[in-house]
């Protein structure tokens, strides 16, 4: 790179503003998603006549009415935030899910609960769509580990106040007999004031949303439909989303040369301080985006191969089973707790709860969520950093079932350790899940092969985690119903169990060892050992050595030993996809982005090994 270039500091920021108005817009929705919980059990009850029959069952059928039409619409919705943009298809969503919030508290009968709860559901796609924006916003793939666990992150805040809420103002004439007199208006509707409020919340919301929330579908971006889709252009990481029409960069000069067939450009750490990354991105450690001839400029958006590989599917099935006994949690855990005891105090107890009322549950799951703040903010980074995304994922899977096993046994402990209990196996499963979704969801977007189907693929796994979400409550209803409380819980065990099992076919080689953001600057060396490790399924000495005998033969520095890396990654990816190094000019880039000696020797040295020796690609170092 040239002295009078500097890197632009803003390609690589952390979008802290948007992200923050988006986790506003996302903090909404548990609020009412999560109030309900605390009391559906009992509401079930009232709607009932106070008969206690089946009232598990039915309570399990309000909270998955919503998920099953999420799970219906996911996928539309997603597609049309694809084509119209991700801005409205969110601010939509929530005015669903206020509606169904505000008819949900005014229902006297069971079945208006349950379609107002449906309703909410079918009107509300925002789940894959803000995951999709989160992905579209995040310009450097370090920053994704914090900025994908930011939406459960904000989702855990907002079940704080959702359970608190909907714990303390539920039945508000029977527990603030002066404030709300039996005969006033929340003495006619008990389940009112929670979802008034939950209302209030969201109609924030949709306002600062409408205000502040920028559009990230780059189809949908003026930028993008003023600079990228010219016919002259090319649309790759390095576009300049404001550049001048009068400026013509090398490589679009090249790209005339180009004109017969696609080419794949490489995302390169320096960066010109003119220039700022494209939005759109495909995977974690190798971004490629495809450079379409001149004359076909729209279809360097549109992917007509086949969007959901086996990579995709393997990760999804892992999404879903783990959505099913996560929410299957969720829905016992408030059930269990109100249940009356089927036997005296200190003995086991595998039919009946634990005959607690809802301010009791309110506050269990208000410090569950707390808790899950704490372990979000603070521990997940830390986690991940010194663990890494892969084997976060697969280590939480594998011990996710321990959450499980604890409350059966709840019943027959001293009254002083029940609590404490209830909170081990709360910690447990909040750990297990702050960990496992943001990491799935992060293979989830490495594994898509394209920018343009990413809103399709995260509405895939996002309606198959719905479609999870909405079996598992009746079933665990049924299952508590039928054969009490312990087989509840011993059958989210068993699911999780056959998640562990599963990980025996979710592919390896397709996901890059990814970095937390302090990774990089901690230990460069360490990292471009673990890095050509994962590539080349070497020792780590031999990665050393690697990297050594670059460094050494040439001088390169630290920074050239991560393009060396970045520059192993981008061929270990097209040599996976059948793409031979020698027909695509992928290695011009290293010249295009380091103009120094160094770089062009090192651009040189690569070039030479990896078209004279491919058989030795993933060879030991002697073949040096």
């Amino acid at each position: 790179m040239s002295s009078d270039r500097t890197q632009d500091p803003s390609s690589h920021a952390f979008p802290t503003k948007q992200l923050t108005i988006l986790a506003i817009c996302r903090f909404s929705e548990p609020i009412a998603f999560n109030s309900i919980l605390a009391y559906t059990y009992v509401m079930v009850q009232d709607l009932h006549g106070g008969d206690d029959t089946d009232a598990s069952f039915y309570a399990g059928l309000l909270v998955s009415a919503y998920a099953v039409a999420e799970a219906l619409t996911a996928i539309g919705w997603g597609a049309l935030s694809d084509r119209y943009g991700r801005k409205p298809v969110v601010l939509f969503g929530l005015g669903g899910v206020a509606i169904s919030s505000l008819i949900f508290g005014l229902a006297t009968k069971y079945w208006i609960a349950l379609l107002a709860r449906f309703i909410g559901g079918a009107l509300n796609g925002n789940v894959a769509v803000m995951q999709t924006m989160v992905a579209e916003m995040v310009k450097n793939p370090a920053h994704e580990p914090k900025a994908y666990a930011s939406q459960p992150f904000v989702w855990t805040l907002g079940g704080i106040i959702g359970s608190a809420m909907g714990g303390f103002l539920a039945q508000p004439a029977k527990f603030y007999p002066s404030l709300f007199p039996a005969d006033g208006l929340f003495g006619r509707y008990p389940y009112l004031l929670p979802n008034l409020v939950s209302v209030a919340v969201i109609i924030l919301a949709i306002i600062q949303g409408m205000l502040f929330l920028e559009e990230t579908n780059p189809r949908r971006s003026k930028a993008m439909h003023e600079d990228v889709f010219e016919d002259d252009d090319i649309t790759n990481e390095r576009t300049p989303l404001h550049r001048p029409k009068h400026r013509r960069s090398s490589a679009r000069s090249r790209s005339r040369t180009t004109a017969d067939r696609p080419v794949f450009v490489e995302e390169s750490l320096p960066v010109p301080i003119e220039q700022t990354f494209d939005l759109r991105r495909s995977s974690f450690g190798t971004v490629c985006s495809i450079k379409l001839p001149p004359a076909q400029p729209k279809q360097s958006e549109t992917f007509n191969g086949n969007a959901f590989n086996f990579t995709i599917i393997m990760v999804t099935i892992a999404l879903v089973l783990v959505s099913y006994h996560q929410m299957a949690f969720n829905t016992l855990l408030p059930t269990h707790l109100l249940d009356k005891p089927a036997t005296p105090p200190g003995q086991i107890d595998f039919v009946g709860g634990l005959g607690y009322t809802v301010h009791d549950v309110g506050v269990y799951l208000s410090v569950n969520g707390i808790l899950g703040l704490f372990i979000q903010g603070v521990i997940f980074p830390i986690f991940v950093d010194r663990v890494g995304v892969w084997k976060s994922f697969v280590f939480n899977v594998i011990l996710y079932p321990l959450a499980y096993v604890i409350m059966p046994f709840l019943s027959a402990m001293p009254s002083f350790l029940v609590s404490p209990a209830i909170y081990l196996s709360m910690i447990l499963q909040c750990f297990f899940g702050i960990v496992v979704i943001p990491c799935a969801l992060i293979l989830l977007k490495d594994a898509t092969p394209s920018p343009s189907v990413l809103g399709k693929v995260n509405g895939l796994a996002m309606s198959a985690c719905c479609l999870a979400r909405t079996v598992s409550p009746p079933v665990v209803g049924i299952i508590y119903s039928a054969g009490g409380s312990a087989a509840a819980w011993f059958s989210c065990a068993g699911v999780g169990v056959i998640g562990i099992v599963q990980l025996l076919w979710v592919p390896r080689k397709h996901v890059p060892n990814i970095v937390v953001d302090s990774g990089l600057m901690a230990d460069k060396i360490n990292y471009i050992s673990i890095h050509l490790y994962t590539i080349f399924h070497v020792n780590a000495l031999s990665s050393r050595l690697l990297v050594g005998w670059w460094a050494h033969n040439l001088g390169v520095k630290k920074r050239e030993k991560i393009m060396v890396a970045q520059e192993e990654s981008n061929l270990h990816t097209m040599d996976s996809r059948g793409i031979e190094p020698r027909t695509t000019p992928i290695l011009d880039q290293t010249r295009v982005a380091n103009s120094r000696a160094d770089g062009d020797m090192l651009h040189h040295v690569l070039r030479e090994y990896y078209t004279t020796k491919p058989q030795a690609r993933f060879g030991p170092v002697e073949n040096l």
